[in-house]
């Protein structure tokens, strides 16, 4: 019994810490950058630009992954490969790694 309880509060602890996994956080982020973190995450999630701008996902996952920007081309990102797109116009655009959708989505806002 004291060793579950033990286990617990150390799990406990590892959440409160941060360390449990991506928080899946949809507070927008400045940035133009987008990394394919392991754990099949995009890191941020969502991200603010401006027009005009490009954003740049980066691969530094184990495995393969894509980016689809709403019904856009899918683009194939190998490991350690980048993939950058450029968006002109204003307005929000979800994205998408079609190989693993049901764990790595995004949007981008472009101002």
């Amino acid at each position: 019994m004291a060793r579950a309880l033990l286990l617990a509060a150390a799990l406990a602890v590892l959440i409160a810490a941060g360390c449990g996994g991506s928080d899946g956080s949809s507070t927008p982020v400045a940035t133009t950058e987008v990394t394919m973190a392991k754990s099949y995450r995009f890191d941020p999630k969502v991200i603010e630009i401006e027009a005009g701008q490009t954003v740049t996902w980066t691969n530094e996952d184990n495995f393969t992954h894509t980016v689809e920007v709403d019904g856009q081309d899918d683009h194939k990102v190998d490991r350690g490969d980048s993939v950058s797109i450029k968006f002109d116009s204003p307005g929000t655009y979800d994205y998408v790694c079609t190989l693993h959708r049901q764990d790595m989505e995004g949007k981008v806002i472009v101002k």
